[in-house]
């Protein structure tokens, strides 16, 4: 185990010593007055993909018996959730992930049958919207815009891409024999909604947009959708979808500024601000958005998809990343934001491409998260801010995309490829480590 290993078990000790009195599950951080959650973005459901990636690596007893506590408490709350949203990240698609991880690993019965019960929930919630189906839930990030008006959201994080990549992931798993169908229908209403412009096919996050806000990239823009009609495409061989993902591709480097002296370009992060702001992650920047270029390039064998991802990787290194903090790239180091997911996309691209540069650029990244930890006896965490704009709300999250367990899945990531035996549990929303 080299000391990245190492890192990744003293921040599973640091999310242990976060364990709720009497519970399975773990509070969300280090506050007194934090509180366990269950989801796979902030929760419980992220530790048990650590957890399970662990245990793959070592096939310590203990690390499965956690994961398995933790994933029969989550059983136990499914019947309590109310008004909870599809989405992958915070909702019902993350449910299904988590669980159908646990029952592919497992072999469980009760894993299958709770992830069959989430997609159920998702399929009761679809409504008929033009030419196929959509969700309309209380908008998001109420708490950060104060606007909770009822909307049909399209993004992939939040929305209706997400629902389709979660959708993806249970028709190859087998969990419901009409997810295809239903991902298919999703689509039909993306392409309905689709806004045309000269330079492609764009989607804002939601229909009827309160704000300004359009944003090209990966969690809230067309990068996001496009590589999900993309993957959709591979499911179906379908050409519409390929059609649609290339010119969401368009769109989005059109949106794209040079950066650095080496050909670098960055997509920025909301198009409707005079002075454009360049996120570096995965939500917003290349680690995202490279995901949609990398797997048209495989469908395709265009190059003018690998030229473009090679201009999104030299954009971070004309940033000064991962070493120089940037206005997009501020105090965060988880997978959505952070070095982590910079780190992940790092070793993605080593893995599809065989170049020594891209593990080069995950080691980087490690150092600095391990410059930026904190340790404590045998733990280590992170303390920072999850939003640019909130920069002094410090926390040291133990969660997955924001917080300690999705650092150590990278650190532990990288610890396996060194070693010759890497371990990754792929989200619905990443590539396939090999081209096929």
């Amino acid at each position: 185990m080299t000391g990245y290993g190492q890192a990744a078990r003293e921040a599973l000790n640091f999310i242990e010593s976060q364990r709720a009195p009497g519970s399975a599950v773990w509070r969300t951080n280090d506050h007194p007055k934090a509180r366990p959650a269950h989801s796979l973005y902030h929760g419980a459901g992220g530790v048990i993909l650590l957890l399970l990636e662990l245990h793959a690596q070592s096939h310590e007893p203990q690390l499965m018996e956690k994961a398995l506590a933790a994933g029969d408490e989550i059983l136990a709350q499914l019947p309590t959730f109310e008004n909870l949203s599809v989405n992958a990240s915070t909702g019902w698609g993350g449910y299904v992930f988590v669980l159908g991880e646990l029952a592919r690993v497992t072999g469980q019965a009760r894993f299958r049958e709770a992830a069959a019960f989430c997609l159920q929930q998702i399929r009761d919630l679809a409504q008929p919207l033009g030419a196929g189906v959509g969700w309309i839930e209380p908008a998001p990030f109420a708490d950060i815009t104060g606007f909770s008006d009822l909307r049909e959201v399209y993004d992939q994080s939040v929305g209706s891409a997400g629902v389709i990549l979660t959708l993806l992931y249970a028709d190859r798993e087998g969990l419901d024999a009409a997810a295809l169908d239903l991902a298919k229908a999703a689509a039909e209403r993306l392409l309905e909604v689709g806004e045309p412009t000269p330079d492609g096919l764009r989607w804002l996050m939601m229909a009827d947009m309160p704000f300004q806000f359009t944003a090209p990239n990966f969690a809230h823009g067309g990068a996001g959708v496009g590589y999900a009609l993309l993957q959709l495409h591979r499911a179906t061989g379908e050409a519409r979808y390929l059609e649609a993902a290339q010119s969401a591709a368009r769109y989005v480097m059109s949106r794209s500024h040079p950066v650095g002296d080496r050909g670098g370009r960055l997509v920025c992060h909301n198009e409707d601000t005079r002075k454009p702001i360049f996120y570096l992650g995965a939500c917003h920047g290349p680690a995202g958005t490279g995901r949609l270029l990398l797997e048209l390039h495989a469908v395709t064998g265009d190059n003018q998809w690998a030229d473009a991802l090679d201009q999104l990787v030299a954009g971070i290194e004309g940033a000064g990343a991962p070493e120089a903090r940037s206005a997009g790239f501020w105090n965060n180091h988880g997978q959505c934001c952070g070095d982590a997911g910079i780190g992940e996309f790092a070793l993605l691209l080593a893995r599809r491409t065989g170049r020594s540069d891209y593990l080069g650029l995950a080691r980087r990244c490690a150092e600095v998260i391990l410059d930026a930890s904190e340790t404590e006896a045998d733990r280590r965490l992170w303390r920072q801010a999850e939003h640019r704009d909130r920069p002094d709300f410090i926390q040291a999250q133990t969660g997955y995309m924001q917080g300690a367990a999705g650092i150590a899945s990278f650190l532990q990531h990288l610890d396996g490829v060194l070693a010759g035996r890497p371990v990754k549990i792929a989200m619905p929303d990443w590539p396939a480590m090999d081209a096929s």
